[in-house]
C-alpha cells in the first residue's frame, strides 16, 4: 500500500480529531463528572492511535496510547479527573499536535515526550488513585518562605511516585540550588532565566519557594527544583552558571533511596478532607440565544474535502469568464440586435448565480478560526492566574477563505491584549466591585458587504491620559495635537509602531510590538480596526473585513484617458463641486459637506495623471469616501458606472503606489487601476 497517497488525509483527519480533542477536554473541564463527554474524547483518541499506527508514525501512536489509558480508567469510574490530570493532558494534545505539524513539514512526527509519558503512567498507577491529586505540583505551599533551607523541601507521594518512575526509565533526577549574586538587583529575572533554562532542558516537579513567589521576588538569595532530565549533572551546572549574576548552582544526583528518605506521613487531617469541585479559571460559554449542542435530531450533513488549489484555479477561470461577459455586455449595447442582447442578459444571470456559488464554495465560517481561542484562553488565564470566560457568538459567520488564512494572528494578538491589559486580577475585580470572573466577547456578524469581528472585556479600559503621556515621551505626537484630539483618536495611538503601555515586559504582550502588526495586515486585506473604551468599564477592539477579496463591486471612473476602480465598500456618496465651495485652508484643500469640512483629494497629482487637471471648469464630480469615522472626497473627471470586476494582483511592479491596491481588467480589454480608498485618508 503506498502510505503517501494517504498522507494527505491522515493530516486532514488527525487535525480534526485534535481540534475534537481539545473543544471536548475543555468542556469536561468545566463538567468532570460527564461521563459522556469522556466517552466522546476517548472515542478520538483511539481512532487517532489507530491511524498513527497505520500510517508508521509510532511516536505519535505510544503517546496517544498512553493518553487512552488514563481516559479508559475515567470513563469506567476508576479514576477522578483533576487540575493535574487535565494539565497532563493538554500537554499531551499540544505534543501530538506538533508531531503532526512535523508530518506536515515533511518530518518524520518523532518527538521525545518521555516526561508526559512519565506523568501518564503515573496516573495510571495505583498510587495515584490511593493518594489523589498532588496539590500544587509545582509551587510550595504558601506557608513557606524563601528563607527556608533548600533540604526542606517536602514531596508528596505521587511526586515521589514520578521522580521514582523516572529514575526506572533511564531519566536523571537532579535537586539543583541555585544562588544569585548578593549585588543581584533583578533576582527575579535571573531566575525567570534560570527556569526557562531548566524547562527546556527537563521537567520541574517542584520549587521551593513557589514559582509564583520567586517571580514576585519573595525569595532571599536561592531557590531549589527538583529535575527530570536526561542530561549530565556537569552541563546542567555549567550552563545554569553561565547565566549572568548566578553565583552557583548545586547539582545533586539522586537515587531511588534519597528519593524514598524525602517521604514524609500524610497529615491524617489533610487526607479526611473532601476535595470541592473548583471554578476553572478559562471556561467556554456559549452566547445567550446560541443553539444547544444537538441531541440527536440534528440533520446529516454530506460533505466532501476539496484542495483548495482547486477552488483556486476554479475562481480564476470564472473571472475570466466575468471578464468576458461585461465584455459582450457592451458588444450587445453597441450593436443593438434583439437576439443578442437578449442572449447575454440571460448569461449575464445565469453567470450571476455562478457567482454566488463560486463565491460560497470559498466561504468558510470564523468558526475555523474562532476553535482555536477557547484553549488559548485557558491556558494564558491559568498562567496570568485570572478568572476568565471566553463567549464566541457569530461563530457560523462566513468570510473568504484568503480573509480567514489572514486573521488568525491579529485576533491573537487582540485577545492577549484584552486578558493581560484588559482583564483585572481578581483582587483588582473584587476592591473594585465587579465579579471576580471577567468575560471576554469574542463575536462576528455581517453587516452589508462587511463583515465585523468584535473583542470586547469587561476590564478596566484604556486610560486616555496616561496613553497620551507615553505617546508624547516616545516623539509619537506633540502635547498640543494630544490636547485637541478625541477619544478614539487617542485609543488609536495604541497602534502606532513600538507603542506599549506595559509596565513590564511579559510574554503574553506587552513587548511594545503585536497592534502596530494588527492594523497592517487588517489594512493589507482592505479592512479597518477601532477602538472604543470606557475606563473601569473595558474596551471594545472591532475589526472590518470585506466579504472577499475575489469578486467586488465597484465605481469606474475617469482621469483623463486613464479609467480606474473605486470599491463601492468605500463610497458614500457622489456629488458636484463648483470651484467657490473650495477652500484653502492651511495650504490644504478643503469642502463643506453635511455641516462638517473635509478634505479634497486630488487623484490626479497623486497618481500623476498626464492629461487630467481638475478644476479647470467652474464645477467637476467628486466620490465621497469613507474610512471609520473620516470623510474626503476625490475629485474625478467623468463617472462610467458601476460594474462587479475581478481582482488582479500587481505584485512588484507597482509596490511603491500606496493609493494603488490591485489591477481589473475591463470589457474592452482595457486595464484598470484599483484604488486603495483607506490610503487616501490619513
Amino acid at each position: 500500500m503506498d502510505m503517501n497517497a494517504y498522507l494527505s488525509m491522515f493530516i486532514d483527519e488527525s487535525n480534526d480529531h485534535l481540534q475534537s480533542l481539545n473543544e471536548n477536554l475543555l468542556k469536561l473541564e468545566s463538567s468532570p463528572d460527564d461521563i459522556s463527554i469522556v466517552q466522546i474524547i476517548f472515542r478520538s483518541a483511539h481512532t487517532l492511535k489507530g491511524m498513527s499506527a497505520t500510517m508508521g508514525f509510532e511516536d505519535l501512536a505510544a503517546l496517544t496510547h498512553e493518553m487512552e489509558n488514563v481516559l479508559d480508567l475515567v470513563r469506567n469510574n476508576k479514576l477522578k479527573m483533576d487540575e493535574f490530570i487535565f494539565d497532563t493532558l493538554f500537554k499531551g494534545l499540544d505534543a501530538l499536535d506538533a508531531m503532526v505539524q512535523d508530518v506536515v513539514g515533511g518530518g518524520t512526527g518523532k518527538a521525545d515526550v518521555s516526561a508526559i509519558v512519565t506523568n501518564l503512567k503515573a496516573i495510571v498507577n495505583p498510587d495515584y488513585k490511593a493518594q489523589g491529586a498532588p496539590k500544587g505540583q509545582t509551587e510550595a505551599s504558601p506557608e513557606k518562605s524563601g528563607g527556608e533551607a533548600a533540604a526542606e523541601i517536602e514531596l508528596d507521594q505521587f511526586q515521589i511516585s514520578v521522580l521514582k518512575q523516572s529514575i526506572e526509565t533511564g531519566h536523571q533526577v537532579f535537586h539543583i540550588q541555585v544562588t544569585v549574586q548578593e549585588t543581584c538587583v533583578l533576582k527575579a529575572v535571573r531566575a525567570y532565566m534560570v527556569f526557562e533554562l531548566l524547562e527546556q532542558s527537563g521537567e520541574v516537579v517542584k520549587s521551593e519557594p513557589s514559582v509564583q513567589d520567586i517571580e514576585q521576588e519573595k525569595f532571599d538569595r536561592s531557590f531549589s527544583v527538583y529535575l527530570i532530565t536526561q542530561q549530565s549533572a556537569e552541563d546542567l551546572k555549567a550552563r545554569i552558571e553561565n547565566i549572568s549574576e548566578i553565583e552557583s548552582a548545586q547539582v545533586t544526583v539522586m537515587d531511588e533511596e534519597s528519593i524514598a528518605m524525602l517521604s514524609k506521613p500524610s497529615r491524617p487531617e489533610a487526607a479526611a478532607v473532601k476535595p470541592e469541585a473548583q471554578k476553572e479559571k478559562a471556561e467556554v460559554k456559549p452566547a445567550a440565544g446560541a443553539p444547544a449542542a444537538a441531541g440527536g435530531g440534528a440533520a446529516v450533513t454530506k460533505t466532501i474535502r476539496v484542495d483548495i488549489d482547486r477552488l483556486d484555479v476554479l475562481m480564476n477561470l470564472f473571472s475570466e469568464l466575468l471578464i468576458d461577459r461585461v465584455r459582450l455586455e457592451q458588444l450587445a449595447s453597441e450593436i443593438k440586435r434583439g437576439d443578442l442582447t437578449e442572449t447575454v442578459e440571460h448569461m449575464a444571470r445565469v453567470s450571476g448565480d455562478l457567482q454566488n456559488i463560486v463565491l460560497k464554495l470559498r466561504m468558510v465560517p470564523v468558526e475555523s478560526v474562532f476553535n482555536r481561542f477557547p484553549r488559548m484562553v485557558r491556558d494564558l488565564a491559568k498562567t496570568l492566574d485570572k478568572k476568565i470566560d471566553l463567549v464566541i457568538s457569530g461563530a457560523d459567520t462566513e468570510l473568504d477563505r484568503t480573509v480567514i488564512d489572514e486573521i488568525g494572528d491579529p485576533l491573537v494578538h487582540l485577545l492577549r491584549n484584552s486578558l493581560d491589559h484588559g482583564i483585572e486580577s481578581v483582587e483588582r475585580r473584587v476592591e473594585a466591585g465587579k465579579p471576580e470572573t471577567g468575560t471576554v466577547n469574542l463575536r462576528a456578524f455581517h453587516s452589508g458587504n462587511n463583515v465585523f469581528i468584535e473583542i470586547e472585556d469587561d476590564g478596566a479600559g484604556i486610560n486616555r491620559e496616561r496613553v497620551l503621556s507615553i505617546a508624547v515621551k516616545n516623539g509619537v505626537i506633540t502635547a498640543e495635537q494630544g490636547a485637541g484630539m478625541t477619544d478614539e483618536e487617542v485609543y488609536m495611538l495604541l497602534f502606532a509602531p513600538g507603542f506599549s503601555t506595559a509596565d513590564k515586559i511579559s510574554d503574553i504582550s506587552g513587548r511594545g510590538v503585536g497592534l502596530d502588526v494588527v492594523k497592517s495586515k487588517i489594512n493589507s486585506l482592505g479592512g479597518a480596526v477601532s477602538v472604543k473604551s470606557q475606563l473601569g468599564k473595558g474596551t471594545i477592539f472591532s475589526i472590518q473585513l470585506p466579504l472577499t477579496l475575489s469578486i467586488i463591486s465597484a465605481m469606474l471612473i475617469k482621469l483623463g484617458s486613464e479609467k480606474y476602480a473605486i470599491p463601492l465598500s468605500s463610497i458614500m456618496e457622489t456629488s458636484i463641486v463648483r470651484r467657490d465651495q473650495v477652500h484653502h485652508i492651511h495650504g490644504n484643500s478643503m469642502i463643506e459637506f453635511r455641516g462638517a469640512i473635509i478634505p479634497v483629494v486630488s487623484l490626479s497629482k497623486l497618481l500623476e495623471s498626464p492629461d487630467f487637471d481638475e478644476l479647470t471648469e467652474n464645477e467637476t464630480e467628486v466620490v465621497i469616501i469613507r474610512k471609520g469615522e473620516k470623510w474626503a472626497a476625490v475629485m474625478v473627471d467623468e463617472f462610467i458606472g458601476q460594474s462587479d470586476i475581478v481582482l488582479k494582483p500587481l505584485g512588484k511592479y507597482l509596490s511603491n503606489t500606496a493609493v494603488v491596491s490591485g489591477a481589473t481588467i475591463l470589457g474592452d480589454g482595457q486595464v484598470a487601476l484599483i484604488i486603495d480608498p483607506n490610503a487616501l485618508i490619513k
